[in-house]
């Protein structure tokens, strides 16, 4: 069997090698969309894992935070910071670790992990005008090639009687196929609909039955994420001519605010998260 009809057949769903969610990442997953979530509960997950309690730490006292006191306790930090400042950045770290692996992804690894935060700081500068939540829209953004993780990982370790794929093939899948395989990859994770729909559709929103506009932020923040070169090289569009960006009521004044200030939250995440 070839390894693209394999893909398609759905029996990588029964792998071993098929992505996980650790148990931290999974908790950070379930707070990364609650507008409640209180201090407390971040400051108690962060703590439990070295890498997101020096990340939190490092971000709090850096010159970003304009703080004069140096910081040495998470809660300390996530009151400083603000809980939205710190769950974004919790949120993206936690989804870096699992493109981390070079072995398996090699240079894109990274190239996916900052392709997907500055869609996600876009999608949140995004939401509130298509009247999405910004916490369920950033998660939105960061997962929304999270496919192309699935597709590296089993190209590099199909099961026995399934080849590898040639360039040409995996570079089919890749292109056509990614947003139909993050969305199956977060429902067996067991996240949201909203967010595995938005995922899904993020190339094609007008096809998402239930959550249009949640699709539609996805794909307004993924091309404009293309237009910065975020992760990606530069491509130029005018996004005031796309359909999609009008009926989600993304104007001129509001194109300007993401001009000025996506990229610095865009930068200072990708400092944090690498």
């Amino acid at each position: 069997m070839k390894w693209s009809d394999w893909m398609a057949s759905g029996g990588w769903r029964n792998l071993e090698v098929v992505p996980m969610v650790p148990t931290v990442a999974q908790q950070v997953l379930e707070f990364a969309t609650d507008p409640d979530v209180s201090a407390q509960r971040i400051a108690h997950v962060v703590s439990r894992d070295p890498v997101l309690a020096t990340r939190v730490l490092q971000m709090a006292n850096s010159a970003f935070s304009g703080s004069a006191m140096e910081i040495t306790s998470i809660r300390d930090a996530v009151v400083r910071m603000g809980t939205h400042p710190v769950r974004n950045l919790v949120t993206a770290v936690c989804v870096a670790s699992l493109l981390a692996h070079r072995g398996t992804y090699g240079s894109r690894g990274r190239d996916l992990i900052d392709h997907g935060i500055g869609t996600a700081y876009i999608a949140w500068f995004l939401a509130e005008a298509a009247g999405k939540s910004r916490d369920e829209a950033f998660v939105c953004g960061l997962l929304h090639d999270i496919g192309k993780l699935l597709i590296h990982q089993l190209a590099n370790r199909p099961p026995a009687g399934v080849p590898k794929p040639a360039t040409d093939e995996l570079a089919e899948v890749m292109l056509e196929k990614h947003a139909i395989f993050g969305g199956d990859l977060l429902r067996w994770w067991h996240l949201p609909k909203p967010l595995s729909d938005a995922v899904t559709f993020h190339h094609d929103p007008v096809h998402a039955e239930q959550h249009v506009r949640g699709a539609s932020v996805a794909y307004a923040a993924n091309r404009l994420a293309h237009r910065y070169g975020f992760g990606c090289p530069p491509e130029e569009f005018d996004p005031l001519t796309d359909p999609v960006f009008a009926d989600i009521h993304v104007e001129a004044a509001a194109l300007a605010r993401i001009d000025s200030q996506a990229r610095h939250m865009y930068e200072m995440t990708r400092q944090f998260s690498a």
